[in-house]
């Protein structure tokens, strides 16, 4: 199991930048690298199911809505399955966006943990935080 933690300041609110979160059909324009296109399979009040057309295939992704705060994300992939705990915490002018993620790997990459957390870490801030952190910062 890799924990990793990536956090960056953002110049917009908090409840802008989640609400770009957490609305797949925006995903594939915030994350363009990695997702070709999302839709929402289920919604309730506090969980959605997503699936998504990743690069390496279509995956199946479950939104947690825990506060106004926190969205978790679990994310089920064939080399791992991670779940990100999304924070947005306004902080002066703007906010903070945190991410921390919990990536379960399975066999053989298991045996590679200790090895890969700097290329998760380096991975999340690329493909998650960067993408997001300018998106709203360009949109608000």
């Amino acid at each position: 199991m890799i924990r990793a933690v990536v956090s960056a300041h953002v110049n917009a609110s908090a409840d802008f930048v989640r609400t770009l979160f957490e609305d797949p059909d925006n995903w594939a324009k915030l994350f363009p690298a990695t997702i070709r296109g999302a839709h929402v399979v289920r919604r309730d009040h506090h969980r959605a199911v997503v699936e998504v057309s990743h690069i390496e295939g279509k995956v199946v992704n479950i939104l947690q809505f825990i506060s106004t705060a926190r969205i978790d994300l679990t994310e089920f992939k064939r080399r791992y399955t991670a779940t990100f705990t999304n924070e947005f915490i306004p902080d002066g002018e703007g906010m903070c966006y945190r991410i921390t993620g919990i990536i379960c790997l399975r066999w053989p990459y298991k045996l590679m943990s200790l090895f890969l957390k700097p290329i998760v870490v380096a991975r999340m801030r690329r493909f998650i935080v960067e993408p997001l952190k300018g998106a709203a910062e360009r949109n608000r």
